[in-house]
């Protein structure tokens, strides 16, 4: 889709779904901003990938849970492609087990990631983000319905998805859209896929019986970031192929 040179920002852009985003929204036309916390060589991977397919992006990193690190990713952007338009924070930590057995720090360690990374990250894009932008956060179907074992990191999905229907209601008046993405189990991503009975629990559980794909995930991205996805905000949209129905 047409995007008239516009940027975005993908958080967690290195990852098996943070890279079919990057790739897909080059696709559409953006130049690219591939976000990595540790990864760097992946990053540049999927940077030069784009890059040879005569798209444009660059990798940067950034601890997401430090404010100035993430204010310094949206300077480097402004400064390098001269404004931001889409942001997607698609970085986050996986921590499955039981509430009962969770100890504080391996808590603190997810909030720390998924909700004030996310919250970090969406603040300084609400902030900087140019008018009629986009705002795009990677939530889970977890987040709506959790799963034994699953407690406190679907509670950090909703934290951040209750977060974002405020928010849109804060910056509508500047024509930008906020909106969640919730997937199913994604391989890669997220999921762990060498679980195998696990995989074939999901499978099962969708319309089409297979797992989600990087691909399936950035094309609803795609959407909400094109002009179509204008009269769309404040909402969670489910992209699990049938699996939470």
């Amino acid at each position: 889709m047409a995007t008239d040179s516009k940027t975005a920002i993908v958080t967690g852009g290195s990852g098996g779904i943070g890279r079919g985003i990057c790739r897909r929204l080059s696709k559409d036309g953006f130049s690219v901003v591939v976000h990595y916390g540790s990864d760097q060589t992946s990053a540049n991977e999927i940077a030069t990938e784009i890059q040879q397919a005569n798209g444009n992006a660059i990798a940067i990193g950034a601890d997401i849970t430090n404010e100035s690190d993430v204010a310094n990713l949206f300077e480097q952007t402004q400064t390098h492609y001269q404004g931001v338009d889409v942001v997607v924070a698609n970085a986050g930590a996986a921590g499955m087990g039981s509430v009962v057995d969770c100890s504080a720090s391996d808590f603190e360690k997810l909030v720390a990631v998924n909700i004030r990374g996310a919250f970090l990250t969406i603040r300084e894009a609400a902030r900087r983000v140019r008018d009629n932008g986009r705002i795009i956060f990677v939530s889970s179907q977890l987040a709506e319905r959790p799963r034994e074992g699953t407690g406190i990191y679907s509670a950090t999905k909703a934290a951040v998805d209750a977060m974002l229907v405020s928010l849109s209601k804060e910056i509508g008046d500047r024509g930008i859209t906020v909106n969640s993405v919730r997937p199913g189990a994604t391989s890669p991503g997220m999921f762990d896929a060498n679980d195998k009975q696990k995989s074939q629990t999901f499978i099962e559980l969708s319309a089409f019986k297979r797992l989600g794909t990087p691909e399936d995930i950035a094309s609803v991205v795609s959407f909400l970031a094109s002009r179509d996805g204008a009269w769309i905000t404040g909402q969670h949209i489910r992209a699990d192929g049938g699996m939470s129905n």
